[in-house]
């Protein structure tokens, strides 16, 4: 029960530490947003800050380009503070915490992919619909990273389907 306990302690703190650090980005970058003329936050890629401040791309754009980012920095925040909140009340292995994974997962291949054409989102925004040059690169170790966790993702779905089955015969 002491192991139990522990767990539910720590999730609490993790639950509030997320939350904490979720505010004071969003603060941080609220302050860079609000201060302009600034280069300690970068959101999105360092290719779209350079270009933002040589003036090849509009503020406007810009930030059309970064909301997605934000979005998904958001949804990851409230579905990892949710995470842990239901381990700080003991809910283990429940469809609401397999929720949570699968979100959280989702939220990562998401991003990536999201960031692998971000590149050539920001060079057709700064050609004004001219001829493009842009490359996608690939990370393979973040690719693997993604498959894995999608991988173990699907087989605790299925574990958790299994155990509710034989639950359901006793």
């Amino acid at each position: 029960m002491a192991s139990t306990e522990r767990i539910q302690s720590v999730s609490k703190v993790f639950r509030y530490l997320v939350i904490a650090v979720g505010l004071a980005i969003i603060a941080s970058v609220g302050l860079a947003i609000v201060s302009g003329g600034q280069a300690w936050v970068t959101i999105g890629d360092d290719q779209l800050a350079a270009m933002v401040e040589a003036g090849d791309v509009s503020m406007a754009a810009a930030s059309m380009l970064v909301i997605p980012v934000g979005i998904i920095f958001l949804l990851a925040v409230y579905w990892l503070q949710r995470l842990f909140g239901a381990d700080q009340a003991g809910r283990f292995f429940t469809d609401d915490v397999m929720t949570c994974y699968l979100w959280l997962v989702w939220l990562k291949v998401t991003s990536f992919f999201y960031h692998l054409v971000l590149p050539v989102l920001t060079s057709l925004a700064a050609s004004g619909g001219e001829e493009v040059e842009a490359s996608i690169h690939i990370d393979v170790g973040t690719l693997t990273e993604l498959t894995v966790l999608l991988l173990i993702v699907h087989i605790l779905k299925r574990a958790q389907a299994i155990k509710e089955e034989n639950e359901s015969f006793v």
